[in-house]
This record gives C-alpha cells, structure tokens and sequence, in this order.
C-alpha cells in the first residue's frame, strides 16, 4: 500500500507535535518491513525536531490485530515507565486520521544498527545486557500476553533440511506442555536490526509493537535464532552465556528455542531484506539452511 500523506494527516502530525507556525517535513525510513516508516522533522524551530511515524498499512496484519496502534503505544508508555532505551510515545489513532491506515508517532533515537561490529564478543555481551535490562520490568498490568507465533497447521518435517529426523524429534517435543516460566516484560521481537548503536554503546531498542508479558526465554530464544541464522550457531551460544551472565538466576528451557525455530525457519530459513540494508551482506539459501539445521541440532543436544 503506498501511503499518501493528505491535508488530513499533515494537519493531524502537526497537531501532535505543536507545529502550528512551522513546517514539517516527512522522508520515508528504511529498515521496515510489516509497515511504513517516515522520519518527521520540524523546521522554522531553534533547533530540528525529529520523530519516527509508524504508518500500519500491512492490511493483513491489520485486520488479525486491529488494536496494533493502542499496542505499541502501551508499549511505548510501558517501556518509557521503566526508564528503557525505547521511543518515546507523542501521539497514535487507532483510527484513519488522514493516512490511510493507523498510525503511532514517537521520539527520534540518534543511532545506528550495527551489524558488522569492530568487537564482537563485546557487541554480544552489550546486545545480552540491554535484554536482560529489559527483562527487569515485570509490567504487571501490561494487557497483551505472550502467544506462540508457531503455526500448527504447518507442522511437517520440512523438504529443505538435510537432517529432516531432528525437525521432526523437535516438532515431537514442541508438542508437548509449554513449560511453566515467570512472565516479566518481552520485546518479542529482540534481535540485532532493531538495536541501535551510537559510540559503541546501546543507544535505543526499536520496534515495540508487539511487546508483551510472557517468558523471558521467548526473547533470548528469538534473538538466538536470528544470531545463528545471521552468524552461525557459536554466536547464539555466545549470546546466551553473556544473558546468563547479564541477569543472573535465568533458567534456560530449550522449549523456547526450539518454538523460535519452528516459527523462523520450519518452512524454510530466509534472508531478511533489513540485513543488507544495514550492511551484513547477501547469505546464500544453501548457507541459512546449514545453520538452521546445525542450530537445531545443537538445541536437541540440550534437551538430551
């Protein structure tokens, strides 16, 4: 869906952010994927203003979730209560205010997504204690609760893998009872494409749109993936012992990584698009589905 931004929605940003006087000019965002992203600046001020509007213009995703506005926006006001590196809410419409689709308006974070880092090990260690951070809040009455995104209905041995027994030994142990685990505040969406970096150092965690109450593994286990698929599985082993390490009394259940890897890679490992953007470089097919089989097996050695 291509957004246009009518008099409706210039007047509605002008609004939220106190603009009447002054102009604002809006440039679309890389990096996004399940909706569109412009940064807001305003002009004609002492200094430039900079906010970050998230246009929800994913049809699909809308009409599952139609709350996906008031969501991110908790979110926002949750995070922001528990003094996290994450925007801060300015303003949002569950509603069409011009744009053709709901919208979330919040702070602009100065910084970069790193995903070629100079230290690695540190990069990981630092990526580790920002979630562990996050995991500090318990959001007692934060609404949304943690859900599976693994699609049942699509549970098969896949064709791609070349060890189809193990995706069919982790498929048999997923379906078993989801373990019991102390819900604290979740990401739920926690890798490295939405960590920003300035000066070597965490400056902002983005995308918060679909946080959540549940597990803390949920978001260690999806983080991991992402590692293994984007480095290899060493790297998800590196980043779990640095959590362990960050918060201190975490329990480990495999459960939560074997359920991110059904959910990721069981129709097939892919390369995410945000990757080259931010400079990480094209995987080959051939090279995702040997790290995804090779995390997988590593995942089982666990649980025996």
């Amino acid at each position: 869906m291509r957004v246009i931004f009518s008099d409706a929605a210039h007047d509605w940003l002008n609004r939220a952010v106190g603009a009447a006087g002054s102009s604002l000019a809006v440039m679309p965002m890389g990096g996004a994927t399940s909706s569109s992203l412009f940064r807001v600046e305003r002009t004609g001020a002492p200094a430039a203003e900079r906010y970050v509007l998230r246009v929800l213009d994913n049809r699909e995703w809308l009409t599952a979730e139609p709350d996906l506005a008031s969501h991110e926006a908790a979110a926002l006001d949750e995070a922001e209560r528990a003094g996290l590196p994450a925007p801060r809410l300015v303003a949002y419409a569950d509603h069409d205010a011009g744009f053709g689709a709901p919208v979330v308006l919040m702070s602009f974070i100065a910084g970069a997504v790193e995903l070629r880092p100079a230290d690695f090990p540190a990069w990981l260690r630092a990526l580790a204690a920002q979630l562990a951070a996050i995991h500090q809040c318990t959001a007692d009455g934060f609404p949304w609760r943690f859900r599976s995104w693994v699609n049942r209905a699509a549970l098969v041995t896949p064709a791609w893998s070349a060890v189809p027994r193990v995706w069919e030994h982790a498929i048999e142990f997923w379906l078993r009872t989801e373990p019991e685990s102390r819900a604290v505040f979740i990401h739920r969406d926690y890798h490295p494409a939405n960590v920003l970096w300035r000066k070597g150092a965490v400056s902002g965690v983005v995308d918060w749109i679909n946080a959540c109450r549940g597990p803390a593994g949920v978001d260690v286990a999806h983080c991991r993936t992402n590692l293994a698929t984007m480095y290899g599985p060493a790297a998800a082993d590196e980043f779990l012992t640095a959590y362990r390490v960050a918060a201190g009394g975490f329990t480990y259940d495999p459960y939560w990584d074997v359920d991110s890897l059904l959910d990721m890679c069981l129709t097939g490992p892919s390369y995410y698009p945000p990757w080259q953007e931010f400079g990480l470089g094209a995987i080959p097919p051939q090279v995702l589905r040997q790290r995804a089989d090779a995390y997988l097996e590593s995942v089982l050695r666990r649980i025996a």
